[in-house]
């Protein structure tokens, strides 16, 4: 069984004096090996605490953590950087005898914005297959954040 590391980085592009936080939550699809299943959800409720491969039902747990994450505010855009350890070998998925591997990348992150014009905190996520463009408004109307493309782009790397 081999080490990976899963690399994946968001841009937001929103005004960094309305940017609040990152949720510790983090959802995204990998591998599982341990219910051989691919492209399955994978919630990080923390940093630093094992994965949770969903359903729970079915699963006992991903073999891996969210070791990282860092938080980088730019002129015009804010950047999260996460780096998931984990543990993975090629395996057949058990349910549509297809082969595991990380062609498709899905992922939904959690954040909290301040509205400019009101004041008030507004928590929103986005994800990698949200239909795009689309606009995110405070209640007062004002919009908050565009999501005009995706953010996230993704790495898989062997660490062995």
């Amino acid at each position: 069984m081999g080490k990976y590391q899963y690399r994946l980085k968001c841009e937001f592009k929103v005004d960094p004096e309305s940017f609040i936080s990152v949720a510790d939550e983090l959802e995204i699809s990998i591998p599982c090996i341990n219910c051989q299943r691919d492209h399955r959800t994978i919630v990080f409720e923390n940093i630093t605490e094992k994965g949770i491969c969903t359903p729970r039902k079915k699963c006992n747990g991903f073999p891996g953590k969210l070791t990282s994450r860092e938080l980088i505010k730019k002129s015009d855009h804010i950047q999260v950087n996460y780096l998931i350890d984990f543990e993975y070998e090629p395996f057949i998925d058990q349910k549509y005898n297809v082969k595991s591997n990380f062609k498709f990348g899905w992922t939904r992150v959690y954040f909290t914005l301040n509205c400019s014009n009101c004041e008030k905190e507004n928590t929103i996520s986005t994800q990698e297959n949200v239909g795009r463009p689309w606009d995110v408004k405070c209640d007062c109307g004002n919009v908050i954040y565009k999501d005009h493309k995706s953010p996230f782009s993704y790495k898989v790397i062997e660490v062995n």
